[in-house]
């Protein structure tokens, strides 16, 4: 239980990509799907576990069972963004 891994990027970083997209369509390029990422992987108990240590505070949460078709990991690869816009995440 919370052991969902997912990757997660900074909101910040999801707008650079997507200005940097809307900037290739202004340029000619064709419309393209990008996964974006940090290609890294937290499970939800360690997201948890950071956000007490940085806050000072407890989170209350509860273990529930992992819903149907859910993947106990699902970390992006950004390999095509990278190469295409020139994104970087943080």
């Amino acid at each position: 239980m919370g052991t969902a891994v997912r990757d997660y990027i900074h909101v910040e970083d999801l707008a650079a990509a997507h200005v940097l997209a809307l900037e290739a369509l202004e340029q000619g390029s064709p419309t393209a799907t990008y996964n974006l990422g940090s290609g890294r992987g937290y499970s939800v108990l360690e997201v948890i576990k950071a956000a007490e240590k940085v806050t000072g505070q407890k989170v209350p949460y509860r273990f529930g069972p992992r819903r149907p078709g859910d993947p106990g990991v699902l970390v992006a690869s950004a390999e095509k963004a990278i190469e295409e816009l020139g994104w970087r995440p943080r």
